[in-house]
């Protein structure tokens, strides 16, 4: 198979420094999405991430590390193959905050803000003064203005159990009525679009709680930020983060929500690479992005990577790996539907490979040795999906 030849033989990342160097240039021409949180401590930040990601708190907590004086930085699934980077500005409530330094950090590395904001909280001048400061240091980089803890001033009322009175009424479907929204809502929500007037340009309530807290729906309002966000994204990263929350996941134990984050990071780096506009150049770098998620996914499953398994692995896609990639390149020549092609294709081919090692590893940790044949079948319907969720909306 020329999937194992070539990665086995000749252009197999030996670590992780070597894989690094491979595609920073990638990492050049399409950066890694990273949102800039800025709040409160216990305005709803880490609630934020953990919509967005489907990573337990304690993940959260340990992947942060420092950046400025003032900020932290957490990379998820890791900082090797991130999916998205998000950037946490603490010091907020202290009256010696400068936020110079975070503005220096961040001004050309992050996309978007997300500014979080209890909806009872009044004393937010804190909060207002630094904004001001880096809005006017990148006026055109998005902000979005999230309110949170909305239950916490309507009694006991439950916003998620029914239909979302914050729906768009373009997105309703023929007599849909959208419910009233609540008092002292509406008025509490227009005092912070004032206090916040030219400092946002979204405005997003959303109520994320814990199951425990009991409400019908704990992520009240999250598809709209997720699709708010989603729209400043690069395509390849937005369809692999479509899927992060998928209720797929919910029953998986923690070493296979591990392994699908990895299978969603190299598939939206394999896109991004599909898209560079040269032929043939980014062949063996997919090849390697591919190569190294085979290997993470056998760490994540504490398996060893044989010859044999290998063989088995490579066997996954058959030849149609080969053909395929080759067929992407002569598209290439086609300007911009080349380009389309070879993303969409790099990343269904790397999200059903990384499905069907996936499955294989899982497997050979129970004890089953699975046949080339079972691979081939499991990877013919995850290249469906990987194809479905590219064009996913």
């Amino acid at each position: 198979m020329a999937l194992a030849r070539w990665n086995w033989r000749s252009g197999r990342p030996e670590d992780d420094a070597d894989y690094e160097k491979q595609i920073q240039e990638i990492r050049d021409k399409t950066p890694v999405p990273t949102i800039w949180l800025f709040g409160k401590t216990g305005s709803g930040k880490s609630s934020v991430v953990r919509f967005l990601t489907g990573a337990e708190d304690a993940t959260i907590g340990e992947g942060y590390r420092p950046e400025t004086k003032t900020s932290r930085r957490f990379d998820f699934p890791d900082s090797l193959e991130p999916l998205l980077s998000f950037f946490d500005t603490r010091g907020l409530a202290e009256a010696n905050y400068d936020p110079s330094d975070d503005i220096a950090a961040f001004a050309d590395s992050t996309q978007l803000m997300i500014v979080t904001v209890r909806i009872g909280d009044h004393a937010l001048h804190r909060v207002i003064e630094p904004l001001r400061r880096i809005r006017k240091a990148s006026p055109h980089r998005p902000i979005m203005l999230v309110l949170t803890c909305l239950h916490e001033v309507i009694g006991g009322i439950d916003l998620s159990d029914g239909p979302d009175p914050f729906t768009d009424p373009a997105e309703l479907d023929g007599d849909d009525q959208r419910p009233s929204v609540p008092d002292p809502l509406p008025d509490l929500i227009q005092e912070k679009v004032n206090q916040f007037a030219g400092l946002h340009d979204a405005v997003i309530p959303v109520d994320l709680t814990q199951l425990e807290d009991g409400f019908a729906d704990p992520n009240f309002g999250g598809d709209r930020l997720k699709h708010a966000i989603l729209e400043q994204l690069p395509h390849a990263y937005r369809q692999a983060i479509l899927t992060l929350n998928d209720s797929k996941t919910d029953n998986a134990s923690s070493r296979q929500r591990r392994a699908r984050w990895q299978v969603l990071a190299s598939s939206a780096l394999a896109g991004t690479a599909g898209a560079v506009p040269v032929p043939w150049v980014d062949i063996p770098i997919v090849l390697g992005i591919q190569t190294h998620l085979a290997m993470k996914l056998a760490k994540i499953y504490d398996q060893e990577i044989t010859p044999a398994r290998w063989a088995v692995l490579s066997s996954a896609a058959g030849t149609r790996v080969a053909v395929r990639l080759g067929m992407r390149g002569i598209l290439k020549f086609i300007p911009w539907v080349g380009i389309a092609a070879g993303a969409a294709t790099s990343f269904a081919f790397t999200y059903a490979l990384g499905m069907s090692w996936d499955w294989y590893f899982a497997d050979l940790r129970q004890g089953h040795v699975p046949s080339s044949e079972q691979l081939k079948e499991i990877f013919a319907e995850e290249l469906k999906r990987g194809h479905e969720l590219w064009r996913a909306k």
